[in-house]
């Protein structure tokens, strides 16, 4: 089997659904906002003086498995199906390890752990050599749950339900108001075609999946 690939053009469609459709470009700031997202949440529980209390690593653990489900799932499953490999920022592989490898252990993972695993990743904080400090500390996130004190919070009240489309509208908003120095022209996060199953690369002319 072939395993070479390429990089996509951004501007490739990669799936169309309803009256709309979802390019890899597109694909590549989703994956760049939910990155974003977890960067925040880890920023903000260093600073947390309540993640010891009782009951806090459950929610926690429920609200990370929202995060996933909303921001990186659809895309990643997306990727799959077109036989296309997302190029996944660091910190959201390192949190997307941490929460499979605790499920693969066990079906009722043990929630304190996973929160101890996820409190342990570094994170770069240099904003002379990262913007993503400045990212982090944008105050327009959706649902931004790792700010409240999750203890005395009702966690079924934040799991909004959220489609494809309204992740999309929420990416389209962040990077609209990102700082003006933050480069994000040249995204490392492209998708890169993956092997057919006969060893064949897909073209760029191949048709993208649709969902009616």
């Amino acid at each position: 089997m072939n395993n070479t690939g390429k990089l996509v053009p951004s501007d490739q469609v990669i799936i169309t659904y309803s009256d709309s459709q979802i390019t890899a470009g597109e694909i590549s700031r989703a994956l760049f906002y939910a990155n974003s997202r977890l960067l925040a949440m880890r920023l903000s529980v260093d600073k947390s003086c309540a993640t010891g209390t009782p009951g806090y690593a459950e929610k926690f653990h429920t609200l990370m498995k929202w995060e996933m489900e909303t921001f990186v799932t659809p895309f990643i499953n997306i990727s799959f199906l077109s036989r296309c490999s997302a190029v996944i920022p660091q910190l959201l592989q390192n949190v997307m390890t941490i929460m499979v490898a605790h499920t693969l252990v066990d079906r009722q993972p043990d929630v304190n752990e996973v929160l101890t695993d996820i409190k342990a990743l570094s994170i770069s904080m240099d904003c002379n050599t990262s913007d993503e400090y400045d990212i982090a500390r944008m105050p327009d996130y959706f649902n931004a749950w790792w700010k409240e004190n999750l203890g005395s919070c009702r966690v079924l009240d934040m799991l909004p339900k959220s489609s494809v489309q309204d992740v999309m509208e929420l990416v389209e908003g962040h990077f609209s108001e990102l700082p003006d120095h933050v480069e994000t022209s040249l995204l490392p996060y492209m998708l890169k075609h993956g092997p057919r199953a006969v060893g064949n690369i897909a073209g760029k002319d191949d048709e993208p999946h649709t969902f009616k």
